[in-house]
């Protein structure tokens, strides 16, 4: 098991190994053989295959095709589909256990599917090593155990597997050996037994987190609505659902995949269509649409903020002031204070500790987590009346983790409103006052702060009642 922080190194470590990036200096021993310097091509010929945090498959091509690209086989001049099928069955079925039909195209699986495509991918080409990043980042817990099973029988077919997490649950499940990075190097080795939870933290941040686990503020008795929903449908995914945040609340928002959690929260924002009545602060809000959601104090800091809310190709200090802009202008009217900008930016980059190479570097240069880090910290900083955070701590490191649990309940405790929707059940136990559940698509229960137990939350949301 590879831990370590966002920034500590691991995604760099993985890319030499990988043949992607030339270390400056060393070697790489590998069964027995020394290589300097490893490339895309070498990185097979040694056996090793690399699962990266975003998946690189084309939804439009089938398993089959997706498994054997580039060098498909070929039979007298022709692509040998039988081979292809016999050798793509082998390797899902008998190396992972999964029963997925070659020919299916990628875009018609759920995303556990696509993960096992993706490690048979590299399978496939490799004989010895597996590295796999972030691997269960976006799975639920149904498919989550599918992988588990999956890694533990590669581990008895003799496979070496390198495997870079955030999730401490997943060291002690799976590793037999912990690496620890920080600032890109190791400062700890040694197996579970020898490492507990505090000291792996320990070496992961370099301090105590125990100031940052501390309760929420409780919410003051006369605290105003800020945001209150009837009956929100979308016709679709999201029935009949109703609830009210106050100011200083953090509500918790709990479901299993497909629940409709993330279809909650576009529905309310105007970016799916939807009925319902709406209150935004006591005053209707009716004609919904992101940029009248953001004027009215409502905002949304999505799951797939890499996709939907950052702009990869624009500099950090263009991304952390995009909602801001109308405060950012001067004399004469209309320009962008460029100062402002900077020193926005700078205050941004500070209170959320995200790590970058300067203001003016590419979003795109920034490791996954610092730029999930800079979204979050951009909205929040706009200071809004009600804030959504859509899995605010995936592929976040431990110690990003709770100091984002620190932000957000002094946020709250300043009145700011937060719906919180997390797969995480440590995650909305630990900072919500009280947790909805959803269960396809409609509010199963609801779980005060006293009695919110895993379990409870889990019968809701797979059964729709508790047990």
């Amino acid at each position: 098991m590879l831990v370590g922080q966002n920034g500590a190194g691991k995604s760099t470590l993985k890319n030499i190994l990988s043949g992607l990036v030339a270390p400056d200096t060393g070697q790489v021993h590998l069964a027995g053989r020394v290589a300097t310097r490893l490339s895309a091509v070498n990185a097979d010929r040694f056996g090793i295959g690399t699962i990266h945090q975003e998946l690189s498959l084309f939804e439009n091509l089938s398993v089959a095709e997706n498994i054997h690209l580039p060098h498909l086989p070929q039979r007298l001049g022709r692509v040998d589909r039988r081979t292809m099928e016999a050798q793509t069955r082998l390797v899902l079925r008998e190396r992972l256990g999964a029963s997925i039909d070659p020919w299916t195209p990628v875009e018609e699986l759920s995303l556990g599917e696509r993960q096992m495509v993706e490690i048979a991918k590299a399978i496939h080409r490799s004989s010895s090593i597996l590295i796999l990043d972030e691997p269960t980042t976006c799975l639920n817990l149904h498919e989550r155990a599918r992988l588990f099973s999956a890694v533990r029988r590669l581990r008895k077919q003799g496979y070496a597997i390198i495997y870079v997490t955030h999730f401490m649950e997943e060291v002690y499940e799976l590793g037999d050996q912990i690496v620890v990075l920080r600032d890109g190097r190791v400062v700890g080795t040694g197996t579970a037994a020898e490492m507990p939870r505090e000291r792996l933290t320990h070496l992961m941040v370099g301090h105590d987190l125990a100031a940052m686990t501390a309760a929420p503020a409780p919410v003051a008795v006369d605290a105003p609505v800020m945001l209150e929903v009837e009956q929100l449908t979308d016709g679709a995914s999201v029935w009949d659902v109703s609830f009210r945040i106050h100011a200083g609340e953090i509500l918790g928002l709990a479901g299993l995949r497909g629940a409709g959690r993330s279809e909650v929260a576009e529905t309310l924002l105007g970016l799916r269509h939807g009925q319902g009545n709406i209150r935004l602060r006591g005053r209707p809000f009716s004609e919904r649409s992101p940029r009248a959601a953001m004027e009215r104090g409502l905002v949304l800091v999505s799951e797939d903020r890499r996709r939907d809310q950052a702009f990869l190709s624009r500099t950090v200090r263009e991304n952390l002031s995009a909602p801001l802009l109308s405060r950012l202008v001067g004399a004469p009217p209309g320009f962008l204070r460029l100062d402002r900008e900077r020193e926005y930016a700078t205050r941004t980059t500070a209170a959320f500790d995200v790590h970058h190479p300067g203001l003016e570097a590419f979003m795109l240069a920034l490791s996954g987590g610092n730029q999930q880090k800079a979204i979050i910290g951009r909205w929040l900083q706009s200071d809004p009346a009600v804030c959504i955070l859509d899995e605010p701590t995936k592929g976040v490191d431990i110690g990003a983790r709770a100091e984002m649990h620190r932000l957000i309940r002094e946020r709250a405790a300043a009145g700011m409103a937060f719906l919180l929707i997390s797969s995480d059940l440590p995650e909305l136990i630990g900072l919500a006052h009280r947790v909805l559940v959803l269960h396809k698509g409609r509010i199963a229960g609801e779980v005060p702060r006293a009695g919110a137990q895993p379990n409870r939350i889990l019968s809701l949301a797979s059964r729709g009642r508790e047990e």
